[in-house]
């Protein structure tokens, strides 16, 4: 796949098979299974599932903080709806992230990267051919937004960098009633699905 390449609808119901019995952690280090994440409840029928980079990534930072800012993504404008996270660092940076992107989203972390590998989520440190329109700032302003991050992080003999692999790419899943609709594998390091794509898909 070519680093400025993006799919949408990119992930099978093979994959999904696969993917479904594989353990999340939250930031109490609490394992549980991936399907659970998805699955309806009488309350919650819509659930939109983000993998992002690494905890420490400026530009997923950008696209948390717009997701969190949407009118429409509260529980209190829809309530049907469920935002979920997934980063690919250790369960100590849950909090962190949460604290620095002031998001009420609930955040799991899959630091072995078993659901990034299973779903083909591209790993490259490519930025692609243009900016999103969730970037505000120029590349050098996010690349100085996420040194200090790195810095603070730290690393682990076992994980290496807490806040996970710099390479790896996330995407978006969307679920209606615990059925895959449509979901979107990054090409690269700025390819979220946009915020416009997004509202597309789910009706808001």
């Amino acid at each position: 796949m070519a680093a400025n390449d993006s799919h949408s609808n990119a992930i099978t119901p093979a994959m999904l098979q696969q993917a479904s019995d594989l353990e999340v952690i939250n930031a109490q280090g609490t394992k549980t299974p991936f399907k659970s994440l998805y699955t309806p409840t009488s309350d919650i029928t819509r659930h939109l599932i983000v993998f992002i980079r690494h905890f420490n990534c400026g530009s997923c930072q950008h696209y948390v903080e717009a997701l969190t800012a949407h009118p429409k993504l509260t529980p209190n404008s829809t309530p049907d709806l469920k935002v979920i996270l997934i980063g690919c660092g250790q369960p100590s940076m849950i909090q962190v992230y949460k604290d620095r992107t002031k998001t009420p989203f609930e955040i799991f972390c899959d630091p072995e990267r078993k659901l990034y590998k299973t779903f083909g989520m591209t790993v490259n440190t490519e930025s692609g051919p243009k900016k999103p329109e969730y970037i505000k700032d120029s590349m050098l302003a996010v690349t100085l937004r996420s040194i200090p991050n790195v810095l603070f992080s730290g690393f682990s003999p076992s994980w290496g960098p807490k806040g996970g692999d710099f390479s790896q790419n996330g995407g978006e899943l969307y679920f209606v009633e615990g059925e895959l609709r449509w979901s979107h594998v990054m090409g690269h390091t700025r390819d979220h699905a946009e915020i416009g794509e997004l509202e597309g898909v789910m009706g808001l």
